[in-house]
């Protein structure tokens, strides 16, 4: 008897207390999950319909032939780093706005493929380079390119940013800049490419 005196059973306060803390919290789980549900979804009635896309005009252009390929020149030409771009000051009334960058020719590259690099026509490209022809390239030649503007990256540019202040495409910009990873450096000349073929 001395033994249970010292020793007295702790008494249950209730039995029903933890099963009520279980309902509250497994109905607080439920209700968040509701609510979060209703915030990320989207109701079919709010939805507008799109608007079918107009049909797309696809342009023909030439194939370029392997004797349009800038190929290496007899006579000696100064080493130039592949595509260097600058800024030139000759400016040409038929683009308007039209900024002016410089190209160097690099191997295998075509009239077709520098055209296409800064969403110019081979025409265009013709008109701003006398006397330049498929057959006539060579590897470090310069031409004069139009282009919409040169973007010089400030603090916090990056090349989504870049390109939507000019409504281009991240892959356009990438094109027109040599660029193989979405990636600009400050202080770094973009060269912003057209939106659309001129």
């Amino acid at each position: 008897m001395e033994f249970e005196k010292r020793n007295p059973k702790p008494e249950e306060a209730s039995k029903n207390l933890p099963m009520a803390v279980l309902i509250s919290l497994v109905g607080i789980v439920c209700l968040l999950l509701y609510v979060g549900w209703q915030m990320i979804s989207d109701e079919a009635s709010t939805v507008a319909e799109l608007d079918h896309p107009e049909a797309v005009v696809v342009r023909e252009e030439p194939i370029a032939n392997e004797e349009d390929v800038a190929t290496e020149s007899s006579e000696p030409v100064e080493e130039v780093p592949a595509a260097k771009v600058e800024e030139t000051v000759k400016a040409q009334p038929a683009m308007g706005d039209a900024k002016m960058a410089t190209h160097t020719i690099s191997k295998g590259e075509t009239l077709f493929s520098i055209a296409n690099r800064y969403n110019i026509s081979v025409s265009t490209l013709q008109s701003y380079n006398d006397n330049i022809s498929a057959n006539s390239l060579s590897v470090g030649k310069k031409l004069t390119v139009p282009v919409m503007a040169i973007h010089t990256v400030g603090p916090g540019d990056i090349l989504r940013v870049v390109g939507g202040k000019y409504g281009i495409t991240v892959d356009a910009l990438m094109k027109a800049n040599e660029k193989t990873k979405n990636y600009a450096e400050r202080g770094e000349k973009l060269i912003i490419p057209f939106k659309e073929n001129k």
